[in-house]
């Protein structure tokens, strides 16, 4: 069986004088699953309103106080980032129809579905086996004022005062279809939530408020973070995650951390293999648990788990018991990456 549950980057950050941290990049797959025979996706904005929604859309935006334009821009940026982040999947090749002009409701509502003779248009223009489309896009702003005391220094004083904090929230709404026109099916249809938000600090009321982003182009940038965010839901994609190992417990334990800072997981792994049934039973347990996570590097996830519960069950190691926890979720993780990576 082929693996993809991958370790990219390695980062050590020493954090006690008898283990290190290691940060690695491992490929998690995505919460949709979406069908072997699409590989080339085209990107479509379909949020913006029809000709005969426009008005609709303007007159509300005059009562509660949204702007159009930035909803309009926001949504664009939606798409871009989406493209964007899919740019380092493994699985799709994305493309972005930017010169295509189909409208929807402008609103909160999704439109009616894409006739299937436009979608087939659209995939043979762009090559693409699938049509995404974002068919709603919705934001929603809130500020907020909160005082809190503070103190700062001056020479040799400290000086106590009130210190305004300003804060934006931009939340974002999105709507997505996936159109799949070889089988004629939408295979997702949902809607998202994402939100971004800044903070600004100072003395001065009008100075933190200052500090804050312009709301158009708070809503841009959320919209793209939503886009990106929506990458995830679709495609198996890098992530960074942190992990541990035991670098001191005696001269050979120092030396695999030398082999391990320099990416050799095996040479490691036959240093700490010496250990493994040793008379201290803290060395065994700290051993077999380094084992699991040099075979999890390697990518053997079930050795890993073998070692990990050798070191709890064994010797006693309780970090090992949480470890064989995020070992079980990488195995599952696996078995849906090896259905999501099929190519046909």
């Amino acid at each position: 069986m082929r693996h993809y549950l991958l370790f990219l980057v390695v980062i050590f950050v020493v954090v006690s004088c008898k283990t290190t941290s290691v940060t690695v990049q491992v490929l998690k797959p995505a919460p949709i699953s979406i069908t072997p025979k699409i590989n080339t996706i085209v990107f479509a904005n379909r949020s913006l309103p029809a000709k005969e929604e426009r008005f609709k859309n303007v007159l509300e935006g005059a009562i509660t106080g949204e702007s159009i334009l930035a909803d309009r821009r926001g949504s664009e940026e939606c798409i871009k980032g989406v493209v964007a982040k899919l740019q380092n999947s493994p699985r799709f090749e994305p493309l972005l129809a930017g010169d295509l002009n189909i409208r929807g409701t402008g609103t909160r509502q999704f439109p009616p579905a894409l006739d299937w003779n436009v979608v087939e248009d659209i995939c043979k223009k762009y090559q693409a086996d699938a049509l995404i489309t974002l068919e709603t896009f919705d934001s929603n702003n809130t500020r907020d004022m909160k005082e809190r005391q503070a103190e700062r220094k001056e020479g040799e004083k400290v000086i106590k005062y009130t210190e305004f904090l300003a804060t934006l929230n931009v939340q974002i709404e999105t709507g997505w279809r996936i159109y799949f026109p070889s089988e004629k099916r939408i295979v997702d249809q949902n809607i998202y939530m994402d939100g971004r938000s800044w903070s600004n600090a100072s003395d001065a009321r009008k100075r933190a408020e200052a500090g804050l982003p312009f709301q158009d182009q708070a809503i841009a940038d959320a919209g793209y973070y939503a886009g990106q965010q929506y990458a995830f839901r679709i495609s198996p994609m890098w992530i960074s995650v942190s992990r541990f190992y035991y670098r001191k417990g005696n001269a050979d334990f120092e030396a695999a951390d030398r082999r391990g800072k320099t990416s050799d997981w095996k040479g490691a792994a036959e240093i700490w293999r010496k250990h493994i049934n040793s008379n201290d039973p803290k060395l065994a347990g700290n051993a077999c648990y380094n084992m699991a996570l040099a075979c999890a590097i390697e990518g053997d996830l079930e050795a890993a788990m073998d070692w990990a519960k050798k070191s709890y069950v064994n010797y006693g190691n309780k970090k090992a018991r949480y470890y064989t926890n995020i070992l079980q979720q990488r195995i599952y993780d696996q078995s849906r990456l090896d259905e999501q990576m099929k190519q046909q």
